[in-house]
């Protein structure tokens, strides 16, 4: 069994201090094969925003946050309405679906059939797991976007697709520089030396929660 498919393993790094959200899940032995992923969660009537970037090293340490970290924060904070925090049950995948069955929301249908996909992609190779989070993350964004409340997950395969992504989804560069407080061409330099520059390696998910941060 991969390492990262083990709820033990997530509750182990948390105690560990690492930080999941906001940074580098681990050193990366080949920068090209950096996965990025910003996570979204939004409640209006509970005043909540939170917004993270962060890099890992390959498809199923990616897939493992997101079933194992991610969601279960997600859902929990979903299904309890009058919890302002944001708390992690850590548990099994199991457990968790047994606890959104007993939990009465609207949303169990939505919420068992997310993890459960998740659980499918296991076997996998790298490249089909990764198209199949893009895929699922698609879908999850879609339904999640609810006005007041708003699940959002992005995945990226490389610093180029974040840019791009920046591009297309803003209508004005003008406006878009003036965010982020960089060129189009000084972000595409960025991109680049990333794979080549080990300080911008080590800086550049904090370029993204500082300068980037929210992009739905």
């Amino acid at each position: 069994m991969c390492k990262y498919n083990n709820h033990n393993y997530w509750e182990g790094a948390l105690l560990k201090k690492k930080d999941l959200w906001k940074n580098y899940f681990t050193n990366l032995d080949r920068a090209q094969d950096a996965i990025f992923i910003n996570t979204v969660v939004i409640d209006y009537t509970r005043d909540t925003m939170d917004n993270n970037w962060a890099c890992y090293p390959n498809a199923k340490s990616l897939l493992g946050f997101i079933q194992y970290i991610h969601l279960p924060l997600a859902f929990f904070f979903t299904i309890n309405k009058d919890n302002r925090d944001l708390l992690i049950p850590i548990c099994s995948s199991h457990s968790f679906i047994e606890s959104i069955t007993e939990s009465g929301s609207d949303y169990v249908d939505n919420m068992k059939n997310a993890i459960e996909e998740l659980d499918s992609y296991w076997d996998l190779n790298d490249s089909l797991c990764i198209k199949k989070i893009k895929e699922f993350c698609a879908k999850f964004n879609a339904f999640w976007n609810k006005g007041n409340y708003i699940l959002n997950i992005g995945v990226f395969e490389s610093t180029f697709e974040i840019a791009e992504y920046l591009i297309d989804t803003q209508e004005f560069t003008e406006i878009l520089e003036e965010d982020i407080g960089l060129t189009i061409k000084q972000l595409f330099n960025m991109c680049t030396i990333f794979y080549t520059d080990k300080f911008i390696q080590k800086t550049f998910v904090k370029i993204l929660n500082n300068r980037i941060g929210c992009i739905i």
